[in-house]
C-alpha cells in the first residue's frame, strides 16, 4: 500500500461547490511532533496505524472545532491521517452540531461518533490512503448544504478575510446593515467563534504569511497586519502560536489534531 510522505493536500475553491476547503493526508515514518496553528476551521479526520503493507484498519475518527490557540501533537511512527478541512460557514451543516460546543475542542473516537453517528460508516477498512481520502471527501460532499452559508453570513466571513481581520466589528455590522449582536450570532452559528475571535485568527494567519512567506521583516509585518506595534504582534504570536515572529519552527501544520 503506497503511503504519502509527510503531508500533502488538495485545495478546493468555492466554485468547486464542495464544503471541504481541502482534503489532506499525512503519514509519519518516524516519531515526531507537529505544532498546529489555529485557522478558524473545523476538520473531520481519520487516524490510523499502518506498516504500509496491509489494508488500513482500526480507524479512529476525530472532529476538531475551530481553534484560537496552538497545540503540540506528538505522533508515533507509523501513524497516518486523512482529513477534510471544512470551509468556514459550511461546517454546521456537514457536522450537524452546534459549533460553539466544540470550539477549541477535539472529539476523538466514540465522542466523535456520538456527535456525528453517520461518521461510523466512513471508518471501515480501506485498501489505500487514497481510497480512505476519497471516501471521506464523498461523505462531506453528501452532507454539504449548497444553500449554506447564507449570503449574509458568507458576506460577513468574506469581509473579515478581505480586510485581514482588521476592520472593527461595528464597521462590519454597519456595512452589512446589521447590529453587532446580529453579527455575533451569525458568526457563532457559522464558525463556532465570535467575530472578535475570528478576526484575531485571520489577522494572525495574515501576519504569518507576510512574515514567513512574503519575507517581510517583523516591524513591517506588524504594520501591514494591523497590529498596534511589533510588541503587540509578538504577544499575539506567543499566545496563539507559541512562536516568535523572529523564527517559525519546523513541522508546523494547520488542521492536524491529536
Amino acid at each position: 500500500m503506497p503511503i504519502p510522505n509527510a503531508y500533502r493536500e488538495t485545495l478546493y475553491t468555492k466554485h468547486d461547490r464542495f464544503a471541504g476547503e481541502a482534503a489532506w493526508q499525512s503519514f509519519a515514518e518516524h516519531a515526531c511532533a507537529h505544532r498546529v496553528l489555529p485557522d478558524g476551521r473545523c476538520d473531520i479526520i481519520l487516524r490510523f496505524a499502518s506498516d504500509g503493507t496491509k489494508p488500513i484498519g482500526a480507524i479512529t475518527p476525530l472532529i476538531t472545532g475551530a481553534a484560537t490557540r496552538f497545540h503540540i501533537v506528538p505522533i508515533a511512527a507509523g501513524t497516518g491521517y486523512v482529513g477534510a478541512r471544512l470551509r468556514p460557514g459550511t461546517a454546521a451543516a456537514v457536522l450537524g452540531i452546534d459549533l460553539r460546543a466544540i470550539a477549541n475542542r477535539i472529539l476523538v473516537g466514540d465522542a466523535a461518533i456520538q456527535a456525528l453517528p453517520a461518521l461510523k460508516s466512513v471508518c471501515t477498512a480501506a485498501s489505500s490512503v487514497d481510497q480512505l481520502t476519497d471516501r471521506l471527501a464523498s461523505f462531506v460532499e453528501r452532507r454539504c448544504d449548497p444553500s449554506l452559508p447564507d449570503s449574509l453570513s458568507a458576506g460577513l466571513i468574506d469581509t473579515m478575510h478581505l480586510t485581514g481581520g482588521r476592520m472593527p466589528i461595528l464597521d462590519i455590522a454597519s456595512l452589512h446593515g446589521l447590529d453587532v449582536r446580529s453579527v455575533r450570532r451569525r458568526m457563532m452559528g457559522a464558525t463556532g467563534l465570535g467575530p472578535k475571535q475570528m478576526a484575531m485568527v485571520i489577522q494572525f494567519q495574515r501576519a504569518l504569511r507576510l512574515r514567513f512567506l512574503a519575507g517581510l521583516d517583523a516591524a513591517s509585518t506588524a504594520f501591514e497586519a494591523g497590529y498596534a506595534d511589533q510588541a503587540h504582534m509578538s504577544r499575539v504570536f506567543r499566545q496563539m502560536g507559541g512562536v516568535s515572529p523572529a523564527r517559525l519552527p519546523d513541522l508546523v501544520l494547520v488542521g492536524l489534531p491529536i
